[in-house]
């Protein structure tokens, strides 16, 4: 009976240590994480993010001109608006300007000037008058400023009523006038060269 008893125990130890081993013997597996859990990346797998390119700068501006006279300045002024470009007038000195007007070209008479601003008032247009000096008599005037972007300011708010004013520049020296305008930058050369002398403008000035 106890030799039986001892011979059970044996084989129960035996089985034992045979699934121990067997067992130990298997590969660790690892679990999947679950879908929703993050996933961790190496820095070398995580691709730079796409730099955002600089926009195209919206067209060029140039100053065209000096012209000979207004209507030299007229024409390319139509040249412009015939593709679809709407130019500035602009007017200075050849010395230092002292300071900037914007006003309407002289009437044909001072009743002429008179209803002018009578009308343009009835249109909201604030601070306009005719102009009674010798030289500039029957303009119609729309503002003195003492720096070009005050004047440019009056420019545009004149534009979205319907106005398209003159810009001077005040001061000593020969008179010149210009046309500025904001052209697209697919313009070629040439056909900006058949218009008019032009110069480069900072297109600032025409904000």
């Amino acid at each position: 009976m106890f030799l039986r008893a001892a011979i059970v125990i044996l084989t129960c130890l035996n089985l034992g240590a045979v699934a121990w081993w067997v067992a130990g013997s298997q590969p660790n597996r690892t679990l999947p994480p679950p879908p929703e859990a993050p996933q961790l990346r190496l820095v070398a797998e995580l691709k730079p993010a796409a730099v955002a390119k600089p926009a195209a700068a919206d067209g060029v501006c140039l100053r065209f001109g000096p012209f000979a006279g207004p209507a030299a300045r007229t024409g390319a002024a139509e040249s412009l608006a015939a593709i679809g470009v709407q130019a500035t007038p602009f007017e200075d000195r050849s010395g230092a300007a002292s300071g900037w007007d914007v006003f309407l070209p002289a009437q044909a008479d001072h009743a002429a000037a008179v209803a002018l601003v009578d009308k343009l008032k009835t249109a909201g247009v604030a601070d306009v008058f005719v102009m009674n000096d010798g030289r500039n008599a029957n303009r119609i005037a729309l503002g003195r400023f003492s720096s070009e972007a005050g004047a440019r300011r009056r420019v545009d708010e004149l534009r979205a009523q319907g106005v398209a004013p003159v810009i001077e520049a005040r001061g000593n020296g020969s008179k010149r006038i210009w046309l500025d305008a904001r052209l697209p930058a697919s313009i070629g050369q040439a056909r900006v060269a058949a218009i008019a002398p032009s110069q480069a403008l900072d297109c600032s000035h025409l904000q």
